[in-house]
């Protein structure tokens, strides 16, 4: 197969598996996510670097390979719920709904008109879904008087009503996620959780009836609890398929009459930790076939499930995907390849390969250092250093990413190594393996970080003398606490790292303000409080540092507040430590704009540059 690029110019973008997939829209600037598909075309959302991080809804018709932005510059399609925000639209055949980034509304396209359907104030709306006229979201509501955090709740509109009378239908928890309605839109399938735990600790299932005015009544738990992972509920037909994650395998459920029945378990890690809204970890293509895409030993696998025969083929394309929908019988990703990211991409599950496709190994190495993970990229061997980068991922609930990166290609053609480590913690390697951080957060990552530092001269590939880390957010917490353990590393970058427990105990957004407690160990009297955040915070241990570090930060970060690390570099900077702090006021959480992205690295080129004594990198 032959990617569709610039109108079939032929270009094969996959070179080991060009025969699986496709590309079927790169344009290089652009990041594309959340693929939805009606009878007709296939959607996704695709934001602009070059354009401060515009959202669009791109159209595209798979028979003549025509794309249409529908929302141009005058729209920015976005949810900000939960403030990692997630999928920010839906697709059915008549028309299309969108939450708009400044107001948070949700706008309608119907026979290519947009109109502005709810006017509300000071919410983050997210997680739509529709029937016919009848419109059901979720609503993150910061009106409340007097409350610390906003509430969360399902609400109901009736697009027929043109009192445009929003309903409040389902309240009282803390969290709600994936709405989902029947397919004669007389049910109503959802996810939620409560304070102080994570959509992955103790998410339940909930099913309930729904009357024609939007009423919603015989609300049932259907599974889920604390300590069950309920992830990703889908109507088939008039039943339920769901995942259900116990131990370190995926299962796929199904039910019906109140009863429920194994369809499959599979040997992979199915659960996605919900971060952002919209993630997939199975598709149903017929009767017979469902597609599946899990974790197993660090590495995503793709599965076909007979469920005719009651079998599973397995397959390994070197592609990462979290978000996919299916239209007829072909997959549609989001995904990264080793060759491209955030791109477009089908697999047509009725040409599958008749064997497996064997895991292409040249482009990096995995290796178990002590306790964890690493994979380690070699650097261009033309400009070839002696340096490497140690990259610690965020979270500290995610993994390192093994197909590409530009941020790693970056840095590899610069003469880098670059090593990304899977710390106790990470998922991609079973629950156990990501449960095993609860309570130790600053240990054992850390500890991870210092074993991988120490065990590189016996790698003999780099200089242990031009060792640098890198980390964000909850990356940049590890970091900082490695860097108050002597290690030797020549400089280090931090990107809105958290230094602070206590202040990120206080002043964090709602959804992430009980992680901190059961990562760091706080019994449930909260005796022992102020002394993990004595010995774990880095601020209080800042004697310790004696590494020059750089420091980024956007000024509207509502997960670590800018003055986590403005504290920081102030006190490293009394110390006499090497200190920069780059502050970008129009960034937050994890920056979009190609602009920034640019300062930054090359502020980070200058700052390695200077203390690996190169003249230029």
């Amino acid at each position: 197969m032959k990617n569709l690029t610039e109108k079939n110019k032929g270009e094969d973008i996959i070179h080991d598996h060009a025969s699986e997939y496709e590309n079927i829209y790169a344009q290089k600037t652009c990041k594309k996510n959340y693929p939805l598909s009606n009878s007709q075309n296939i959607y996704w959302i695709e934001r602009d670097t070059n354009k401060g991080g515009l959202c669009s809804i791109i159209q595209y018709n798979f028979e003549d390979s025509c794309s249409i932005n529908l929302t141009g510059n005058e729209f920015n399609v976005k949810s900000k719920i939960h403030e990692y925000g997630g999928i920010p639209y839906h697709v059915d055949e008549w028309q299309i709904f969108f939450v708009n980034s400044d107001d948070q509304n949700i706008y309608q396209i119907k026979n290519k008109k947009i109109t502005k359907i709810t006017n509300l104030r000071k919410v983050k709306i997210g997680e739509i879904a529709a029937y016919k006229n009848h419109l059901y979201f979720v609503v993150e509501d910061d009106n409340s008087c007097g409350s610390k955090y906003p509430i969360n709740y399902i609400a109901y509109l009736n697009l027929e009503d043109t009192s445009n009378n929003l309903k409040k239908i389902i309240s009282g928890a803390s969290f709600y996620s994936n709405l989902k309605i029947s397919s004669d839109g007389l049910k109503l399938l959802w996810l939620e959780w409560d304070l102080p735990f994570m959509p992955w600790e103790a998410s339940k299932l909930i099913l309930a009836s729904l009357s024609a005015q939007g009423v919603v009544s015989n609300i049932q738990y259907v599974d889920g609890g604390l300590g069950y992972s309920i992830f990703q509920p889908e109507w088939y037909g008039d039943n339920v398929i769901y995942v259900r994650e116990d131990l370190d395998r995926g299962k796929l459920f199904q039910y019906k009459d109140k009863g429920k029945n194994l369809i499959i378990d599979l040997p992979v890690d199915l659960l996605k930790p919900l971060w952002v809204t919209g993630l997939s970890s199975y598709k149903i293509i017929s009767d017979q076939l469902i597609f599946a895409s899990g974790w197993r030993e660090g590495r995503m696998k793709q599965i076909i499930i007979d469920r005719m025969q009651n079998k599973f083929d397995e397959y390994d394309f070197n592609f990462i995907s979290d978000q996919f929908c299916v239209k007829d019988s072909f997959v549609i990703f989001s995904g990264s390849t080793e060759n491209s990211s955030d791109e477009i991409f089908y697999l047509n599950t009725a040409k599958l390969p008749p064997k497996k496709i064997n895991i292409n190994r040249k482009m990096y190495q995995t290796k178990f250092v002590s306790n964890c993970y690493i994979n380690y990229f070699e650097p261009n061997k033309r400009k070839k250093n002696g340096s490497a980068i140690i990259k610690i991922h965020s979270g500290p609930t995610s993994c390192s990413n093994y197909t590409y990166s530009k941020e790693r290609k970056y840095w590899q053609d610069r003469g880098f190594g670059f090593i990304e480590i899977d710390y106790r913690g990470s998922t991609n390697y079973g629950i156990n393996y990501r449960k095993s951080l609860n309570g130790n957060w600053g240990i054992y990552d850390t500890q991870d970080v210092i074993d991988v530092i120490n065990y590189l001269p016996e790698m003999g590939l780099y200089d242990p003398k031009k060792i640098i880390l890198k980390g964000s957010s909850a990356g940049g917490f590890t970091l900082l606490n490695s860097l108050c353990e002597n290690i030797d590393v020549v400089c280090a970058s931090c990107y809105y790292g958290v230094s602070d427990l206590g202040g990120l105990l206080n002043d964090t957004h709602k959804f992430e303000s009980g992680y901190t407690n059961s990562l760091i160990g706080v019994n449930k009297n909260k005796s022992n409080l102020e002394s993990l955040l004595q010995s774990r915070s880095p601020i209080l241990k800042i004697e310790k540092i004696k590494t020059p570090i750089i420091f980024f930060q956007g000024m509207k970060d509502p997960v670590v507040q800018p003055d986590q690390t403005k504290k920081i570099y102030d006190k490293l900077i009394l110390n006499g430590i090497d200190a920069r702090m780059y502050l970008f006021e129009n960034e937050g959480h994890g920056f979009r704009m190609k602009e920034t992205i640019d300062k930054c690295r090359f502020a980070e080129e200058q700052f390695f540059s200077k203390h690996l004594n190169m003249n230029d990198i």
